[in-house]
């Protein structure tokens, strides 16, 4: 492991605290995960209950993705008051929006816990991370941005199958209010240790250059204004939002897709199948990342994951959702690694935060946008094969434009 030490005692070494940013990073992408994967188990009971159509739930993770709206507020907000505040402010609103949910008697009351959970996110969530790991992190990079972004996946695997069982067991809404008190009791702790430059202890971001004379290297990059004056931002944009229609859509309705296959039981199962490629990806993904061109590995994921719906939109058996939740797990887990770093590979430290999360909220019409009409088509009788073989072109799409992204 590679060591920094602190120019006020250089005698003194001291294990580099940016892991343990990285650990903290972790936790917030199991939290993250409980409500972006974890609000997709709620849809069956909830129709059950109530008696919405698909559509009327889909609305709820539209709304929960709200919080890419707010990334350059993001940025702006931990430049200003710090990560720790604003992360430990988002585990605690976390825990109001899944009490609220717990409540839950109507349609307004779901659409306001699904509105806090994508604010809580925007307070803790990728972007936070990302801007961490690359406040703290010059190489390894994209090894670090996998190991943090591992947590979303873990919560996939481990967690997920457990709400499930849960549900089953106690409720939906002792589920609820479970998750939200046990996002306080582990999180909480953690966030209160994030630091968000290692300015701020006297530390050089991993791999800095010594030679720039500054304690923290020089910030070097481009201005929100530069990085949107040239083409890699907008072939990046792009390509990220391509790349997330089947993301964003199958994050809500895979696991009821699953479950109208086989059993609820089986949807748990194959979510876990899922997100155990899922944390392959973001840990295997992390390290050859650092290894080849960001974009060339990340055109090959977008390819694989097309291939992928392909198979789906032609086969709707049991074993064909298997395969591609084997394909889609690792696809998605190696881009949200490896686009991250990406980003800072090409516009730097310096504006990350607002270049980022520009670039977040104009993804947002995919986010918002995919699951509504994913939802409406099948309320509609469009049949799963058209809608998958419509996601494979817009991700084929996707692969074309991150092979067009410069090679460093």
């Amino acid at each position: 492991m590679s060591v920094i030490s602190q120019e006020a005692s250089p005698r003194r070494r001291m294990p580099f605290y940016g892991w343990v940013i990285v650990a903290a990073g972790f936790s917030a992408q199991m939290i993250s995960s409980l409500s972006m994967q974890g609000l997709a188990t709620y849809t069956t009971p909830l129709r059950a209950e109530f008696g919405w159509s698909l559509g009327e739930t889909a609305l709820g993770r539209s709304l929960q993705t709200s919080d890419t709206l707010l990334g350059p507020i993001s940025g702006i907000l931990v430049d200003r008051f710090g990560a720790r505040i604003m992360m430990a402010a988002g585990t605690l609103l976390y825990f109001i929006a899944f009490t609220v949910l717990s409540l839950t008697s109507g349609l307004v009351e779901f659409y306001v816990a699904c509105l806090l959970m994508g604010v809580a996110n925007s307070l803790l969530g990728l972007l936070v991370v990302a801007q961490l790991i690359n406040a703290w992190f010059v190489t390894r990079r994209a090894t670090a941005m996998g190991c943090a972004v591992a947590g979303f996946a873990v919560s996939g695997f481990i967690l997920l199958p457990f709400m499930v069982w849960t549900q089953a067991q106690f409720g939906w809404r002792a589920t609820a209010m479970g998750t939200g008190i046990m996002i306080v009791l582990v999180g909480l702790p953690l966030m209160l240790m994030v630091r968000s430059m290692p300015e701020e202890m006297g530390l050089r971001p991993l791999g800095a250059d010594p030679s720039t004379g500054e304690k923290g290297g020089h910030v070097g990059g481009l201005s929100l204004s530069e990085a949107m004056r040239g083409r890699n931002f907008w072939i990046l944009t792009l390509a990220m939002s391509f790349s997330g229609v089947h993301q964003f859509a199958l994050m809500v309705h895979f696991f009821p897709y699953v479950e109208g296959i086989d059993s609820r039981v089986m949807a748990g199962l194959i979510i876990a199948l899922v997100n155990v490629f899922n944390l392959a990806g973001r840990l295997l993904g992390g390290i050859v990342g650092d290894m080849m061109p960001k974009g060339r590995f990340l055109a090959l994921g977008a390819a694989g994951a097309g291939l992928g719906m392909m198979l789906l939109s032609a086969s709707s058996g049991l074993a064909a959702a298997a395969v591609f939740a084997i394909v889609f797990g690792f696809s998605w887990g190696s881009r949200t690694a490896v686009s991250s770093a990406l980003t800072g590979e090409l516009f730097g430290r310096k504006a990350f935060g607002k270049i980022a999360g520009v670039s977040q909220v104009l993804v947002t019409i995919t986010a918002i946008a995919s699951p509504l009409v994913y939802g409406a088509l099948v309320d509609m009788g469009v049949s799963y094969g058209v809608i998958f073989a419509g996601m494979a072109v817009c991700t084929l799409v996707a692969a074309w434009l991150f092979a067009l992204l410069p090679r460093h």
